[in-house]
């Protein structure tokens, strides 16, 4: 990868790409060149689960409406498209922890594996255990949080047979009907 120019990640250039994108139909309105102080407007939804709208973008700050940019410490479109509109490359504001070089120095240096449990030395701290009043539930029916008045107390209507339509008993213990070739058409 760095014999071949590649500066960024593989995930770091594809997320870039899909934001270049992005960028490319948004529209910059207003911008302060002095305080890098941008207003990029979307002219398409591109489903990030919000409806298009007119973003503040911050450079100095790297502070985006969206949040994109501060949640993932990378550009957002609009921050891609505010860098676009002044002839700037977005990449300076990618972070170092995203470039090549640096993961391969993650793995420069060699570290051993665990030794046996037996040879751990001996704990001394505190041991957590976990509540379980606070684990969630699985596979039960939720209780129901509705505060039930006068209205909710309906009397209860008695069942009735499925055949003969008489209060008292069920189709299977219909006492009308003997066996099964005895049975009434409908």
């Amino acid at each position: 990868m760095l014999a071949s120019g590649q500066v960024f990640t593989d995930n770091c250039n594809k997320g870039m790409a899909e934001e270049v994108i992005k960028a490319n139909t948004h529209n910059v309105m207003q911008f302060d060149r002095e305080r890098f102080y941008f207003m990029v407007q979307e002219k398409i939804n591109h489903n990030d689960g919000r409806p298009t709208g007119t973003f503040n973008v911050d450079m100095r700050k790297q502070h985006c409406d969206c949040e994109k940019f501060q949640a993932f410490h990378l550009p957002c479109s609009h921050v891609i498209a505010a860098c676009s509109s002044i002839h700037q490359d977005y990449s300076i504001h990618i972070p170092d922890v995203f470039k090549i070089l640096n993961v391969f120095k993650v793995y420069k240096e060699s570290f051993l594996g665990l030794s046996h449990e037996e040879n751990w030395p001996q704990y001394e701290g505190f041991t957590l255990c976990h509540d379980d009043s606070m684990r969630r539930r699985k596979k039960e029916r939720p209780n129901s949080t509705r505060i039930r008045t006068e209205m909710d107390d309906v009397e209860k209507e008695k069942r009735r047979c499925g055949i003969f339509s008489e209060i008292g008993h069920m189709r299977r213990k219909c006492p009308n009907v003997a066996g099964p070739s005895q049975r009434p058409s409908r």
